[in-house]
Parts: C-alpha cells; sequence; structure tokens
C-alpha cells in the first residue's frame, strides 16, 4: 500500500501530502488546452446495481499496479451481473499522475463503455510501469494510437470538482483505496489489495 507517509520518508513529491494540494494540482498541473467542450463536466460511472463501488486507484503506486490485474475479474463480475456502478477515481500521489488521468477522460469521452474504460487503464498502468520516462501528451497519445484506444480532448477541468469532492469526502489518503456505498448501510472503506478484494466478495456474495 502506497501512503504518504511513505512518499514523505522518500523526500518525494511532498506536495501532495494533503486533499487540498491534491485538488489544487489536479487542476493546475497540466496547461489546459481543451480541443473539444466536455459537455457534462461529472466523471464516469459505469453499470446500475444497488452498490456503488468506487476505486482510487494511481497509476504509477506499485500496489495499484499489482492489484489491477486481479480487480478486473472481479469487477466485470459485478457490472455483468449488475451488482454495483463502478467509479475509477485517480488518485494523484505521484506527479505524473494528472497527465494519465486526463488521458483516462479522454478515453472514457470518446467511448463511454465499462470495456472501453478498463482498456485504457491497461493501457495507461502499463505506461506508467516503464521507467525513466519523461511523459507528455505526445507519449501517451502515441500509446493510445498504437493500441487503438479512441479519445476525445476536452476541458477535462470540468471533472475535476467531482474528483476532489470524492478523494475529500471519503477521506482518501492512500493508493489503492475502495469504498462500497449499499443501500441502507454506511459506507465501507477499504485500503490495500487484500482488504478490498474481501470487501468486494461481499458484493459478489450478497452479503451486502
Amino acid at each position: 500500500m502506497m501512503t504518504r507517509a511513505v512518499l514523505k520518508k522518500a523526500h518525494l513529491f511532498l506536495a501532495f501530502l494533503l486533499p487540498v494540494v491534491f485538488c489544487y494540482l489536479f487542476i493546475t498541473f497540466i496547461s489546459p488546452a481543451p480541443a473539444v467542450d466536455a459537455g457534462k463536466g461529472s466523471i464516469p460511472s459505469y453499470g446500475n446495481g444497488p452498490h456503488e463501488v468506487l476505486i482510487f486507484s494511481d497509476y504509477f503506486c506499485p500496489p495499484c499496479q499489482n492489484l489491477e490485474p486481479q480487480l478486473e475479474p472481479v469487477l466485470e463480475e459485478l457490472y455483468n451481473t449488475g451488482r454495483a456502478k463502478i467509479t475509477f477515481v485517480d488518485t494523484p500521489m505521484h506527479r505524473e499522475t494528472p497527465l494519465f488521468a486526463k488521458f483516462y477522460l479522454y478515453a472514457a469521452k470518446a467511448a463511454p463503455d465499462y470495456r472501453a474504460a478498463v482498456r485504457a487503464r491497461q493501457v495507461l498502468f502499463a505506461l506508467a510501469g516503464k521507467e525513466n520516462v519523461f511523459w507528455m501528451d505526445e507519449r501517451i497519445e502515441e500509446a493510445f494510437r498504437k493500441e487503438k484506444v479512441a479519445f476525445t480532448p476536452f476541458d477535462f477541468r470540468t471533472a475535476q470538482p467531482d474528483l476532489n469532492r470524492l478523494i475529500s469526502q471519503h477521506r482518501v489518503d492512500a493508493t489503492p483505496t475502495c469504498v462500497i456505498l449499499s443501500p441502507d448501510a454506511k459506507a465501507q472503506k477499504y485500503t490495500g489489495a487484500g482488504d478490498i478484494l474481501k470487501g468486494l466478495a461481499t458484493i459478489r456474495t450478497g452479503l451486502k
């Protein structure tokens, strides 16, 4: 599990220690150059189940990278069986994350489909796993085109209020984190791969 304490000890990216700073950097880190109007600004969700599953992750977080292949089939099942509405919330624990989060939103706008969103995440996680790369728009655009991931640029800042609200509301200070909102039940927060998979299992087995 990647925590702010780990980042602080390593003297890396101290600006990301507080959710308020997350919000600021997420809005200002990337120079805006919108090509298409966003329309609706809320972040995308997939499915219509009674449970809402919020996945907070960072493409550059090693535990998130390790969890993702295990997480995908579980979320796929919840989506296919209509048990959950799934929302991916990119949480900036790394200085490059806002750039990658922007391209996830671009992909989600181009193809508002759950499997397309998962494919975009797969490509972004794979890119983030590369070492010693200076990331910029052109590199990610090239990768998306190579992997046939559609994307539509827009003023991604229109989605920031919802993203920032979710991070702050659920007090997310570590990745990966999962929040499960169920009818007539208190929100449950799980942090770390093991706890997240256990929490999601309660929905799969119908215990929630």
